[in-house]
């Protein structure tokens, strides 16, 4: 949004911004009004842009008709009681979608805006159908267009303002329709606005230079006006290093990939504003120097408090928090409810900010996971996390010395008793602290941001030992871990593919798990990837089913073989009456979809008689063996065989 008491340099502004709707108020200005609708209709004769005029018809009896001629699609006559700005906005926003006709018409908007002001934009199909407005060619210069028409003013950046580039760039690629990146350019503060029409990637430059308030543009989320993080820790640890007592409330919202997935990334966008919002608004009658409230990441939000300042007790304050500003938002009719969640931690200085913010983020982090902790107050100890560091730091090379180690999970037939496959799991050998769990190995490996890697490597070591095993046992199936971040992967087909060639392993032998706590963002994507798959011969199964989040959009929408019923559904299968319904339930539904049902987590006789009653196929579980290591495994497998 932009907005100014005065018409000064209007086509620029306008031309500049992402604004689907110009607002113009005539009622104190009537012929500046007027140019001013003219000029903003100028910019695109052909009406796509909405224009909406504020006037009062009591005291200009034909301000509407002026309005009109002059260029406005929409007029609100103020002067009446019952005038409702807000749904003349609604109706202005619906005409300028319908005028703008889709991501076609919107790409011949953008480049209509682009021709007045320092612009650029290409065919991402075709790299040389680049287009540059004359001031953009002014400011690259004839040497640079020639030689980089795509990434010239990329190659005169520091690799910080790269860096912000990538970040929008991937923005993009995720979903967005824009995004926005603050640099440096020609010696210039500037914001970088990038617009995806489609085929077609549009760029427009925004100068600062004039703004007063552009002296911190650079600590500025672009998304929710709020500080971003690198500002929340100056602030932190300014605050330390004067020796206060500082509070730190990490905010996150749990069900923000299910809003993005079921509403889309504009949407989801929209719901990060409205929370920043409703941030300042609820913190305001705190001065700057008391309270900080900033946007760190994703969907994560902070508060930063001097404690003893107005606020004494931070938990009291988050739980004020979680009440005011995560209630449900409207976007376009829609009530969309928020789960948000907090993590608390303290610190007093002089002290390090990073380990307050650490143990912050890990305490959201907690509370994200649970089902019931709304608010979780950190434990966290800095020895402790001086060892998630040192985990992190430490998990490529334990990588590099194959410290990550595999077990096979027995998997029978509930009939026969008759053994049938293994489930792959792995778990961390820490020359130091032990075996460490897959939940803190994963944990540790998002965290690092060494997903991608972990799974690969695991997969291909998995694959490798499945390979090895005698030709006595190639009947047996093999299941395979695979995450919501795996299928998001563009080289996910291709990697299991190749790490299937290189094992030897027989893809038709081979099942993919898909944790179904982990919500799929792009179920379209995943499905074509997963079809990919199984027309080598691979079969799909949901891991977990009936912990996750959208069960039954992941059983329409992914092909699916089989599916896995949690363990503790499992385990609460001897219990009530109800608990045996539910199982049933589930087991049913499989069977009428064609899926076979595999078991987890059976520990007892009486739970394998009633799944095996209730007809479900295959189990795992101590009942029959836990996790072995491979050499184990494979003594166990001959001798069931």
């Amino acid at each position: 949004m932009s907005s100014a008491r005065r018409g000064d340099e209007l086509h620029s502004r306008i031309a500049s911004s992402r604004a689907l709707i110009a607002v113009i108020d005539v009622r104190d200005a009537e012929a500046e009004g007027q140019a001013a609708i003219a000029e903003v209709h100028a910019i695109d004769p052909r009406g796509s842009l909405a224009i909406l005029a504020l006037g009062d018809a009591v005291r200009q009896c034909d301000i509407a008709a002026k309005c009109y001629i002059a260029g406005a699609t929409h007029f609100l006559d103020l002067g009446n009681d019952n005038a409702d700005l807000a749904q003349a906005l609604k109706f202005a926003n619906r005409y300028a979608e319908n005028m703008r006709g889709g991501r076609n018409a919107t790409d011949q908007l953008q480049q209509l805006l682009a021709r007045s002001d320092e612009a650029w934009s290409f065919r991402k199909s075709d790299l040389n159908d680049v287009m540059f407005s004359d001031q953009m060619r002014l400011g690259l210069g004839p040497d640079q267009i020639s030689r980089y028409p795509v990434t010239g003013f990329y190659r005169n950046m520091t690799d910080k303002d790269r860096a912000r580039v990538r970040g929008a760039m991937g923005r993009l690629r995720s979903g967005s329709a824009q995004a926005a990146i603050p640099h440096h350019w020609n010696g210039e503060k500037v914001i970088h606005h990038l617009h995806d029409a489609g085929d077609r990637l549009h760029g427009r430059i925004e100068r600062l230079y004039s703004d007063p308030a552009a002296e911190n543009w650079m600590e500025r989320d672009l998304l929710s006006g709020l500080r971003n993080g690198a500002a929340a820790r100056t602030w932190i640890r300014d605050g330390m290093e004067q020796g206060r007592e500082i509070g730190f409330v990490a905010m996150g919202l749990k069900n923000f990939e299910t809003i993005n997935a079921a509403y889309g990334r504009s949407v989801g966008d929209e719901v990060m504003r409205r929370i920043g919002q409703r941030l300042i608004a609820t913190t305001t009658e705190h001065s700057s120097e008391s309270i900080l409230v900033a946007r760190m990441d994703g969907q994560n939000f902070v508060v930063a408090l001097n404690l003893g300042e107005g606020v004494t007790d931070t938990p009291a304050f988050a739980d004020g928090l979680l009440n005011k500003v995560f209630d449900p938002v409207s976007i376009d009719g829609r009530k969309i409810r928020l789960t948000a969640r907090a993590g608390v931690a303290s610190g007093q200085g002089p002290g390090d900010e990073a380990s307050l913010v650490r143990r912050g983020i890990l305490a959201l982090a907690e509370a994200m996971a649970s089902d019931s902790v709304m608010i979780k107050i950190s434990a966290s100890t800095d020895k402790d996390v001086l060892l998630e560091q040192q985990l992190e730091g430490e998990l490529a090379h334990a990588l590099e010395r194959n410290e990550i180690t595999i077990s096979f999970q027995p998997q029978i037939r509930t009939d026969t008793g008759q053994l049938i496959g293994a489930e792959a799991l792995a778990r961390w050998n820490h020359p130091k602290f032990g075996f460490l769990g897959a939940g803190t190995l994963f944990a540790v490996a998002d965290r690092a941001g060494l997903m991608e890697l972990l799974s690969l490597h695991i997969h291909n070591r998995v694959l490798e030992l499945a390979a090895q095993w005698p030709e006595s046992l190639s009947f047996l199936r093999l299941s395979i871990n695979v995450t919501a971040g795996d299928l998001a992967s563009r080289r996910f087909v291709t990697n299991i593919s190749d790490a299937i060639g290189k094992s030897g392993f027989s893809g038709d032998r081979l099942t993919l798990e898909i944790t179904e706590s982990e919500l799929i963002s792009d179920l379209d994507s995943a499905a074509d990837r997963l079809k990919e798959l199984r027309e080598l011969g691979l079969r799909v199964a949901i891991d977990d089913f009936g912990t996750g989040y959208s069960s039954l959009a992941y059983l329409k929408n992914l092909p699916l073989d089989y599916l896995k019923i949690d363990s503790g559904l499992t385990g609460d299968i001897s219990g009530s009456e109800k608990d045996q319904v539910v199982v049933r339930s589930i087991i049913s539904m499989a069977h009428s979809l064609g899926l076979s049902v595999i078991a987890e987590g059976v520990e007892t006789e009486e739970q394998l008689a009633l799944l095996s009653e209730q007809g479900c196929e295959f189990y795992q579980g101590f009942l029959r063996s836990g996790p072995l290591v491979p050499e184990e495994f494979e003594i166990f497998a001959l001798r069931s065989d």
